[in-house]
C-alpha cells in the first residue's frame, strides 16, 4: 500500500480523490491543508510519504510558482516521493501547458486533467 498525500485548494475535490483512492485499495491517502506557514515536506516526511499529490490553479497556495517551490523542496527531503500535480485543463489551459512543461522538464514525475478517469488516475498512481 502506497502512502499518498493529497493537498488541493478545493476541499470538495481533494475530499472526493481522498475517498476514491481510500475504496481503490491501493493507497493510504492523507490530506494536507495549505496554510500559510506550513511545510509540505516536512509533513511528506513525516508521513513517509510514497507520492505527493498537488493541484493547480491560480488560487492562493496552489499557483505553479508556489506548487514548484513546494515540489523543489519535497525533492531534496524525500527524493524517492513521487510528485504529481493535477490542473483543470478547461479553466486554466495556461497552467495546464505550464504543468506538461514541469513534466518535460523532469521536474514533476506525473501530471493529470482533472477531466482523467477515476480508473485511469488510480492505475497510473499506482504504477509509479
Amino acid at each position: 500500500m502506497k502512502n499518498i498525500v493529497v493537498c488541493m485548494g478545493n476541499g470538495l475535490l481533494s475530499e472526493a480523490i481522498i475517498n476514491m483512492l481510500k475504496n481503490s485499495g491501493e493507497f493510504k491517502p492523507f490530506r494536507v491543508l495549505i496554510q500559510k506557514n506550513s511545510n509540505i515536506a516536512n509533513e511528506c516526511e513525516a508521513l513517509s510519504a510514497d507520492i505527493l499529490l498537488l493541484d493547480v490553479s491560480y488560487t492562493f497556495g496552489t499557483t505553479m510558482e508556489t506548487r514548484l517551490n513546494e515540489v523543489k523542496q519535497v525533492r531534496e527531503k524525500i527524493p524517492t516521493c513521487k510528485l504529481v500535480m493535477l490542473c483543470d485543463e478547461n479553466s486554466a489551459p495556461e497552467i495546464a501547458r505550464e504543468v506538461a512543461n514541469a513534466k518535460k522538464d523532469g521536474l514533476i514525475d506525473a501530471f493529470f486533467y482533472s477531466s482523467v478517469t477515476e480508473k485511469y488516475l488510480t492505475a497510473v498512481l499506482a504504477s509509479l
